[in-house]
């Protein structure tokens, strides 16, 4: 009896669950749609749900699968005012999934709601992960959602800046010992990585929101065996080397000395460097 059912009226009159039942005892195919608080579309098939979709204050949100219809339809069973009506048949064309189905998985994330709330975590003005567990944790992978939704894509700089260097060092050997991270590549009409490194260390450049609220860590002890060397003495350059200094600059790497490929250095000032270096030898 998809037929020509003409259905609309008040959420004050009808809860959501109820129409939803409606639908499925009609074998109705098109959309129930709900105007109040949010704008939601609920699309249904010959009585199943097939998707449903979410508009509100902080944008749309679309659900294509059982998990992302149960999130809308759990939002909207909160609904006590506004209106509804069923509309036309432009869902997605799929078999769907029963009321019963969804509303179950509804059903669930209230109970999980619930233990959250006595948890004491709903009203809490923060939230962030304990600094030490008391013994191994296994987390199951229909579990690992939580941590990949909880942390957006960053970069080692971003945490050089918040944490210091030594800790991000040990924080990405860490995620990487675990196979716990992977390195983004960029898509077609991104920029490169060169360009995309200058954009992060440029002044005032943007930092994840979610950086902002780490707190400091304490960095671990470290014995550091420092090599004392005298101090040099303020180099003077003898008039032949300010004479060669003006020749052609030429790529160099001193013994001793870290210096990317990109690094020129002239001609005087590479010889100053090389009789610096002998005389604090034979100190």
């Amino acid at each position: 009896m998809d037929g020509q059912m003409q259905l609309s009226g008040q959420l004050a009159d009808w809860s959501v669950n109820d129409l939803l039942q409606i639908m499925q005892v009609t074998k109705k195919t098109g959309s129930l749609d709900i105007e109040g608080e949010r704008h939601a579309r609920v699309f249904f098939g010959e009585g199943r749900v097939t998707g449903a979709e979410l508009t509100g204050a902080k944008g749309s949100y679309l659900g294509g699968d059982r998990s992302g219809i149960a999130d809308i339809l759990y939002v909207l069973s909160g609904l006590e005012t506004g209106q509804f009506s069923v509309g036309a048949a432009d869902g997605p064309e799929i078999k769907g999934w029963t009321v019963e189905e969804v509303l179950a998985d509804v059903e669930a994330l209230r109970s999980l709601e619930g233990e959250v709330v006595d948890a004491g975590l709903f009203e809490a003005t923060g939230v962030r992960l304990i600094h030490e567990i008391e013994g191994p944790i296994t987390i199951q992978p229909e579990d690992w959602h939580a941590l990949v939704n909880l942390v957006q894509p960053f970069t080692f700089n971003h945490l050089e800046a918040k944490l210091g260097r030594g800790t991000a060092v040990r924080i990405f050997h860490t995620l990487n010992r675990l196979g716990m991270a992977e390195a983004l590549v960029a898509e077609e009409g991104e920029s490169n990585w060169l360009d995309r490194l200058a954009e992060d260390v440029a002044p005032g450049a943007a930092t994840p929101a979610w950086l902002e609220h780490i707190p400091e860590v304490e960095p671990a002890e470290t014995e550091l065996l420092v090599e004392q060397v005298a101090a040099p003495e303020p180099v003077h350059l003898s008039k032949a080397a300010e004479a060669r200094s003006h020749s052609a600059k030429v790529a160099v790497e001193v013994k001793g000395v870290s210096a990317p490929a990109s690094t020129t250095l002239t001609d005087g000032v590479y010889d100053e460097i090389r009789r610096l270096r002998s005389r604090v030898a034979d100190k």
